[in-house]
């Protein structure tokens, strides 16, 4: 169970949701509804009540569902699955659910972070264009978008915000050359991390631009992995909806659980290292991981050089307080 939202919720390969929720913030009975509109599913008929956490729901596959939850005391919330179910996704998710300082959550369906596209099948691909994603802010170097083509539906609007978080081209051809070490690769990804903070803002300035022009439907950022540029980005679109540095944190961690890093060191190893190169895995993993220490860098670097979160959205982004509430309005409830 997530120390920041108390309701998990997963599908089994046979296509069944299994709902848990936390009993010290649920007290049972606790009555279920359902609908693949998450504005709609508070307003839904219930379709199970139940004491006890756990329960089993069979659903039409295909669809995205969300589950609005009332306990019998405490209050009532919305929640999905955190990953979305995807044949050749790459750590594709809903940022949905996460508290905010006002009291309201992110809301479910709205928001969404991946990596690359370029495996998606035709199932995803319809999958996907069920969830009325509107737009993409794409980070990928533009090579990086010939080797592995974008494979979203032709209904998303892609928006390439080509990123280069700082030149580390020095540093893998130590690694191909066999002269690197694991702490010294992690090193690499907390100076990144700083970096997007200092060097790197125009391509968020950007995104969050494209953020506040759509009024209507879902909206999502990829990168490569989905969790560097894109967690970094991620992490800002929740510090701007007000929700608390630890939940980010959490969010941002939750690529080592949604990644497959072993299904994409191939990947890793043909992007990175000639075919003629030494490739250690054991040096590539801190690159492959997301570590609450980088995002904590990031985090930790926007304290000491700016005297609010407010002002550093202001000055990096150009959020100031209309814009943030315009983004509240639309993105929380």
């Amino acid at each position: 169970m997530s120390k920041t939202f108390p309701v998990n919720i997963e599908r089994s390969a046979d296509g069944a949701y299994r709902l848990h929720w936390d009993a010290s913030d649920f007290a049972g009975p606790v009555r279920v509804r359902v609908h693949t509109d998450a504005s709609r599913a508070p307003h839904a008929e219930p379709v199970l009540a139940s004491a006890e956490s756990g329960v089993r729901l069979d659903l039409p596959a295909g669809q995205r569902h969300y589950f609005h939850l009332e306990p019998a005391a405490g209050d009532a919330l919305t929640a999905a699955q955190r990953d979305v179910n995807l044949q050749g996704g790459t750590n594709f998710r809903d940022m949905g659910g996460y508290r905010t300082a006002d009291g309201r959550r992110v809301r479910w369906g709205r928001l969404f972070r991946s990596g690359h596209s370029s495996a998606l099948t035709e199932q995803d691909r319809e999958h996907l264009a069920t969830l009325d994603i509107r737009t993409c802010c794409d980070f990928r170097r533009d090579e990086e978008r010939v080797v592995e083509p974008n494979r979203l539906p032709e209904s998303i609007r892609i928006v390439g915000l080509q990123l280069m978080p700082g030149s580390v081209a020095s540093f893998f051809q130590r690694i191909a050359a066999g002269d690197a070490t694991p702490e010294e690769m992690a090193e690499v990804m907390v100076a990144i991390n700083r970096d997007f903070v200092s060097t790197n803002t125009e391509p968020f300035r950007r995104m969050f631009g494209e953020l506040l022009a759509q009024e209507e439907g879902a909206f999502m950022i990829n990168c490569a992995a989905g969790k560097d540029r894109t967690g970094f980005g991620a992490a800002m679109i929740l510090m701007a909806l007000g929700v608390a540095e630890q939940d980010i944190i959490e969010d941002y961690s939750l690529s080592m659980t949604y990644f497959p890093i072993h299904r994409e060191l191939d990947r890793i190893r043909r992007k990175y290292v000639p075919s003629d190169g030494h490739f250690d895995v054991a040096v590539m993993m801190p690159m492959m991981e997301a570590r609450a220490e980088y995002i904590g860098a990031a985090l930790a670097e926007i304290r000491a050089l700016h005297a609010s979160r407010e002002a550093f959205l202001a000055e990096a982004f150009g959020l100031g307080e209309a814009e943030l509430q315009t983004l509240r309005d639309r993105l929380t409830a």
